[in-house]
């Protein structure tokens, strides 16, 4: 979801809404183009992507409730750490 990366209240409310219009479309049994015009026509800008409204139909159609990323494996991302954003100046 392009514009939902941030954890603010309104960024919460907006995964929510989302989710809520996915669940109910999936329910009613609408295709995932269907979905993302209903997405549009309520969020407007703030609608996801076709792409993503797409694997996200797919997700709660086998069954899956939560709408957060899963974790992966590895190494965990640090490139905007403190220390690196200072190592990163001391470079320049």
């Amino acid at each position: 979801m392009a514009g939902i990366i941030e954890s603010s209240p309104a960024h919460q409310n907006l995964r929510y809404d989302i989710r809520v219009i996915l669940k109910f479309s999936v329910i009613l049994g609408k295709d995932a183009s269907c979905v993302h015009k209903d997405l549009l026509t309520v969020l407007g800008e703030n609608a996801p992507s076709i792409q993503t409204v797409r694997k996200l139909v797919k997700a709660v159609s086998e069954g899956r409730d939560d709408m957060d990323n899963e974790p992966r494996p590895g190494r965990p991302v640090t490139a905007c750490a403190d220390a690196n954003i200072s190592k990163a100046s001391f470079i320049e």
